[in-house]
């Protein structure tokens, strides 16, 4: 088979779960991941022979995706700022969003020694991002999921970056004995209403521990990560969320009214607010 017939096969299996366009952003990072070809081959050499094993590995991708796979699940990884990140359902696929939330903070805190805590890690991207920016930063990820767990300690023993995760309920902040200067923090804000809204290979295929909270309690993984920041954090410190844009003025009275006086808000490349940090 030919390279533009196997292009054509995944926009005809495709087409339910797909964009025309992203279905030919699909086929072009699969060929990068499988035989590392630049995506201009499909433009510049149409009538590419494919090899039996390569024909076999991009009808075996094109079947999960059309199950409603997410890609990323598929292939095994994920890229996320300058990391190759494992990735696999237990944990939640990182978004490009949580990327801007780690500039924000690195732009803020020069590499002085601090001590970090990462609540509700999942793959450990944010932890291992901020160790590969500030290696001198020590920096502690937790998380409720084993699964998850055993992802992120697989990403940082892949990294060669010495992260440590551990098991850490939100809910019971009892299990947070590490000492802080800094918390990051990007714990699940999706309300149930909003899954009508939400494309299939997220909601059947990435864990809802991660990504739902109840609908008539929005804010209860922060109203609990901030108290645990009131008894943890130094009075320099600062805390650094990502949130649902519905939500970050009740976020910010809840942060005045444990003792965070001070809050920021910054927009996402959508233009929509995204992260609120606090500070005392």
């Amino acid at each position: 088979m030919r390279l533009i017939e196997q292009r054509d096969l995944f926009r005809s299996s495709l087409k339910r779960q797909y964009e025309v366009r992203e279905i030919d952003d699909l086929f072009k990072r699969a060929i990068a991941h499988y035989f590392s070809w630049s995506s201009l081959k499909i433009g510049l050499e149409p009538q590419f022979l494919l090899s039996k094993d390569e024909e076999k590995q991009l009808d075996e991708l094109r079947a999960e995706l059309a199950i409603g796979r997410p890609f990323q699940y598929c292939i095994g990884t994920t890229h996320f700022m300058e990391l190759e990140l494992s990735v696999g359902p237990g944990v939640l696929i990182p978004r490009p969003e949580t990327e801007e939330l780690i500039e924000w903070v690195l732009s803020e805190n020069a590499s002085l020694e601090k001590k970090v805590w990462d609540i509700c890690s999942g793959s450990g991207c944010i932890a291992l991002a901020l160790k590969k920016a500030r290696p001198q930063w020590l920096i502690k990820g937790f998380d409720i999921s084993n699964a998850a767990l055993k992802i992120a300690q697989r990403n940082a023993k892949e990294l060669k970056l010495k992260v440590l995760f551990e098991e850490g309920n939100v809910l019971d902040w009892k299990s947070f004995a590490f000492p802080c200067d800094l918390i990051v923090a990007n714990p699940p804000y999706v309300l149930p209403s909003e899954k009508v809204k939400m494309h299939s290979n997220v909601l059947y295929h990435e864990p809802e521990l991660a990504l739902f909270v109840p609908e008539n309690d929005p804010l209860l993984f922060y109203r609990k990560i901030i108290e645990i920041a009131s008894t943890k954090l130094p009075a320099e410190g600062s805390l650094y969320f990502e949130i649902n844009p519905l939500f970050v003025d009740e976020l910010i009275i809840l942060g005045k009214d444990h003792g965070f006086p001070f809050a920021s808000v910054k927009k996402d490349i959508f233009g929509k607010d995204r992260f609120v940090k606090f500070s005392q």
